[in-house]
């Protein structure tokens, strides 16, 4: 057994296409679910997850989106802030279109 073991040693540039072959596999099937079920994933700063419906998600994005405009006119980043706007207005037509 230690013989296969030994023999199956993977080189660093080997294990990072694993990684990402499997990072790519599993974000296709979070949008999979997302899509059929019409929830989303979110996470706060603490770490903790919940599904939210479609509503829910593009409220919790405009309010980090709001809080993040407030930081750039606060810091007279305006053009930062003129991208963000944009943005938030983009997600409001969604929001409405709902």
């Amino acid at each position: 057994m230690s013989n296969i073991i030994t023999s199956m040693a993977l080189s660093e540039q080997e294990i990072e296409k694993i990684a990402e072959l499997l990072f790519t596999k599993l974000v296709k099937h979070q949008e999979s679910f997302e899509d059929q079920t019409k929830t989303f994933m979110i996470s706060d700063e603490f770490g903790n997850n919940a599904h939210v419906s479609e509503l829910e998600y593009y409220g919790y994005e405009l309010h980090k989106l709001e809080n993040i405009l407030q930081n750039y006119v606060e810091n007279e980043e305006y053009e930062k802030a003129d991208i963000i706007k944009n943005k938030i207005r983009l997600l409001e037509i969604k929001i409405n279109k709902l």
